[in-house]
């Protein structure tokens, strides 16, 4: 696990400067309870950006093995285009 792929990440990057601007936003806010639900919200968004950029070799891998599977399918119905074909052809020089 590379920590540069997180740190060029726009996404990481444009949640960590949020924080500032939500630590600027909760000095300003009583203290209570909204402040920690301010904190919450500020984290979750960080976290799904985080693992955003975790699952995304995973997902890149998983659109090249569905590239590979319809390549293969098409190369297959292809194939049984060219067969079907052929097969008409050798009906119609056995019927003459």
């Amino acid at each position: 696990m590379s920590i540069g792929k997180y740190v060029t990440n726009f996404g990481v990057i444009s949640g960590i400067i949020g924080g500032f601007s939500t630590q600027k936003q909760t000095q300003a806010m009583p203290k209570d309870w909204r402040r920690f639900i301010v904190w919450g919200v500020w984290a979750a968004g960080l976290l799904l950006t985080i693992a955003g950029v975790a699952k995304q070799i995973e997902d890149e891998r998983f659109e090249e093995e569905q590239r590979e599977q319809l390549q293969l399918l098409k190369a297959e119905a292809k194939e049984a285009k060219l067969q079907a074909k052929l097969a008409t052809q050798q009906g119609r020089s056995g019927k003459r």
